[in-house]
């Protein structure tokens, strides 16, 4: 496969994955996951999600007026804001992960060995995170 052919596959990939969570937009998925991961600083997830901080400014803004979200002013510095996941927004992060993974599973069903592709897959992911790290360290 190609790069190209690569690239072509995992946009594809994300938009599967997309439509598969009726109630969440991708941005607003990757915004409750990070959360619930520990980014629970909007400066923070910004870095985390390698997006610019208006992106992540609205999407927090729209994800605390649907419930999903809550800010708390942090007691040891009033001026820091702290995002945490209402228990709808438990549900929601939930559902979403739960209709991707069946979308996922779909999708390589029909790889010559998926279970190495989800293992590929994870390494993936692991390595984002590190060029996200980098990134941020910048």
């Amino acid at each position: 496969m190609s790069d190209v052919a690569a690239v072509d596959a995992i946009i594809r990939l994300s938009r599967v994955l997309e439509r598969a969570s009726t109630d969440l937009s991708l941005a607003h998925f990757r915004v409750l996951s990070a959360v619930a991961d520990g980014q629970q600083r909007a400066s923070r997830l910004a870095r985390r999600l390698a997006l610019g901080k208006p992106a992540v400014s609205a999407s927090v803004e729209s994800l605390c007026r649907r419930g999903l979200l809550e800010r708390q002013t942090e007691l040891a510095d009033q001026r820091a804001v702290t995002l945490r996941l209402t228990p709808e927004g438990e549900r929601a992060l939930a559902a979403a992960r739960a209709a991707m993974v069946e979308q996922l599973r779909a999708v390589i069903a029909h790889a010559p060995v998926p279970a190495a592709t989800v293992e590929q897959l994870t390494a993936l992911n692991a390595g984002l995170d590190e060029l996200a790290e980098q990134r941020a360290a910048r």
